[in-house]
């Protein structure tokens, strides 16, 4: 009788919380006992969950971070770990309007040689960051982290995370051979969380840039192109007069959006990509938005950040802040401008993807 109690006590409780019964299927495919090889494809399993039963799964999201943080700290696989941060990532996205609520449910957590589970997730999050393929991951885990930097909160500027790679000084005589490289470990410099989270964006935007100049360099060489491969080409060679400090057309900008969101994705991610919301964002818009509302909202932590990252960063925000701003942003920020690019005003013209105010909807 106790055995048959138990049992019709489970069912009912199943089938009063159906979500309980995923986050437990969910925590066995976690297990860390388990090969990684093991948990590859549970990732995407968790993401399906979350977008078509994002009520259920979140009444159980505690029960999943732990989950997830014990997997990925025993992770051998970078793909496993790939997949499992575009799990945060959307989580992150599940939490708007309150994001900030999310990182202290992090914080709370406890995670094995780490301060709390956040610090641990974005030590991981932001050595990883560069690593993740796919038009669909980039757009989600991207736009994740300006979420979290939008928070403004306090373990942002508290945590320290690895930052710019420190180039080895060589101080003996003679080549240096792969295993003396090998054997040489790679030293880091370490920076707040906040400024690092601004140093990928500012990343992705440059990768963004080059890849409307790759583009161009690339049509350069076919000499017969359809009318919308024509117009594509026209708009990428338009681009190309960005190329120097200045200010940058609106073409510009419009080529940078039509490049990202051309890009070809594998049978995984156009399986998700079908049917998540979030893959309408225009990625180019919603970066040029981002730094222009952070530049104008938090001017003095604006300043701050900015001396903290490199050239090329620093270049590719000027670039998309003088699209609104004249001279005097170029002069504040140190940074020469070229020609007459900031003389001249051009407003931002948005296409009909989403913008970072429509995010809270999703």
């Amino acid at each position: 009788m106790r055995d048959g109690s138990n049992d019709s006590m489970s069912l009912r409780v199943r089938l009063l919380d159906p979500g309980l019964t995923y986050v437990q299927n969910m925590c066995r495919l976690l297990d860390p006992e388990l090969e990684s090889s093991g948990s590859f494809f549970v990732g995407n399993y968790i993401l399906q969950l979350i977008l078509n039963l994002p009520s259920q799964m979140g009444q159980h999201i505690q029960d999943l971070v732990c989950a997830l943080v014990r997997r990925m700290q025993s992770c051998g696989i970078a793909g496993l770990k790939n997949s499992l941060l575009l799990v945060f990532a959307r989580l992150v996205h599940m939490s708007v309007p309150n994001v900030g609520q999310f990182i202290d449910l992090l914080v709370n957590i406890p995670a094995e040689g780490s301060e709390n589970s956040f610090a641990y997730v974005m030590s991981e999050w932001i050595k990883q960051q560069g690593e993740i393929q796919g038009s669909y991951q980039i757009k989600v885990t991207t736009t994740a982290l300006a979420l979290l930097f939008s928070t403004k909160h306090i373990e942002l500027s508290k945590i320290n995370v690895r930052g710019y790679l420190i180039q080895h000084v060589k101080t003996t005589a003679g080549i240096t051979t792969r295993s003396k490289a090998k054997s040489t470990p790679e030293r880091w410099t370490l920076m707040p969380l906040n400024a690092k989270i601004l140093a990928l964006l500012a990343d992705a935007l440059v990768e963004i840039q080059e890849q409307v100049i790759e583009h161009d360099d690339e049509d350069s060489d076919w000499e017969e192109v359809d009318a919308n491969d024509a117009e594509i080409g026209q708009d990428l060679l338009q681009a190309s007069a960005a190329k120097s400090f200045g200010r940058p057309s609106h073409e510009h900008l419009a080529a940078m959006a039509k490049v990202f969101e051309n890009q070809n994705d594998g049978d995984e991610d156009e399986l998700m990509s079908s049917v998540d919301p979030l893959n309408e964002i225009n990625l180019a818009n919603y970066l040029v938005d981002f730094f222009v509302k952070f530049y104008q909202s938090e001017s003095s932590l604006f300043d701050q950040l900015f001396q903290s990252l490199t050239q090329s960063q620093q270049l590719a925000i000027q670039m998309v802040l003088n699209q609104l701003f004249v001279s005097p942003i170029t002069s504040r920020l140190g940074i020469m401008a070229s020609g007459p690019a900031s003389l001249y005003l051009v407003p931002i013209m948005f296409d009909d993807k989403v913008s970072v105010d429509e995010m809270e909807d999703m």
